[in-house]
């Protein structure tokens, strides 16, 4: 028995600092069982581990607990999401949604190349990873979508992104996202230039 693929959406920066869909196909670090029909496992991405508590039994996602909306460098977050359909957003949606997670911050900064496109548009210092787990639902950027469905998977990397659900269903979508190093797009794309150039020279 072959095992389904897992399609991995990768979104990156080009020269200019503009957020772009970097791949979008199979995942290929894959393997499947030749003792086992149909096991296997597909790893879309990896980052090298921090320190994690496997100690404590301390509840850091109670009810009680002040969770961020965005996560602090080497701060991770693990959430599910329910995405109504676009339709159903008021028409100031943008103002109202970056209130009430206190984004205003993010929201200007995904807003730079992304030219009003949606009301969703952010930018984040994180690594982010969405896994659809129902419904359908569009992953936009500065320069490019992808539209994903239940088991698609996209590695959000700090680009400016909204997502769009232009069904008439909600989208539910698991996410968890790293927080990293704080650079700006402009500081990315002027970090990819010096990359460039140093390669040219060797």
């Amino acid at each position: 028995m072959t095992r389904p693929p897992v399609r991995r959406i990768v979104t990156g920066h080009d020269d200019q600092g503009r957020a772009i869909i970097l791949s979008d196909g199979a995942a290929p670090n894959h393997w499947s069982s030749d003792m086992i029909p149909g096991f296997g496992a597909t790893v879309p991405w990896l980052t090298q581990a921090g320190i994690i508590d496997h100690v404590s039994d301390s509840d850091p996602a109670s009810a009680d607990a002040e969770i961020p909306s965005f996560p602090a460098p080497g701060q991770t977050i693990m959430r599910i999401a329910d995405f109504p359909p676009d339709s159903a957003y008021p028409d100031e949606a943008g103002s109202l949604i970056f209130s009430e997670l206190d984004g205003h911050d993010e929201a200007e900064a995904g807003a730079e190349h992304s030219g009003s496109r949606h009301f969703w548009f952010h930018r984040t210092d994180s690594l982010d990873y969405a896994v659809v787990l129902e419904g359908e639902i569009t992953l936009l950027v500065d320069e490019g979508e992808a539209t994903m469905r239940a088991g698609d998977v996209a590695v959000q990397r700090a680009t400016s992104h909204a997502w769009s659900n232009r069904t008439e269903t909600t989208a539910r979508v698991l996410f968890v996202l790293i927080g990293t190093e704080p650079l700006t797009a402009a500081q990315i794309a002027e970090r990819r230039k010096e990359a460039s150039q140093t390669l040219e020279r060797a």
